[in-house]
């Protein structure tokens, strides 16, 4: 158990750290009104949760452990959408497109409104 928590950290953090890099890379060099650095680390960590996933659906020889730090860990880190995206290809590949639109429209809907709600909820504090 403790070697798959060293795999978590160490891949949340070099995902983070990645993520960073990437998306302020991004947002110095093209300057327009569109946070286009996340867009572009999403689009990037669903390319990769689709390459990796094959992987290891296809038996490539990779460990439980580096799944671990790749999918949960550094994937993890570097962007949760594409893990939201991943769940939406599950729904798709099962048919279930009541299930896949509810996803989509429910994580959007109610993420935006708990952003709200936060920012809300520590203006009556101030």
């Amino acid at each position: 158990m403790l070697i798959k928590i060293i795999m978590v950290i160490t891949g949340g953090a070099l995902g983070a750290l990645t993520r960073y890099s990437i998306g302020s890379q991004i947002d110095k060099n093209i300057n327009i009104n569109f946070p286009i650095g996340i867009f572009f680390v999403n689009l990037i960590g669903c390319f990769f949760i689709g390459l990796i996933l094959s992987l290891f659906e296809n038996k490539f020889l990779l460990s439980e452990n580096i799944k671990i730090f790749l999918i949960i860990g550094f994937l993890g880190s570097l962007t949760t959408f594409s893990t939201f995206a991943l769940d939406n290809y599950n729904f798709l590949n099962q048919k279930s497109l009541y299930l896949l639109f509810l996803n989509i429209f429910l994580t959007n809907f109610f993420g935006l409104l708990m952003v709200l709600l936060g920012i809300k909820t520590i203006k009556l504090f101030n």
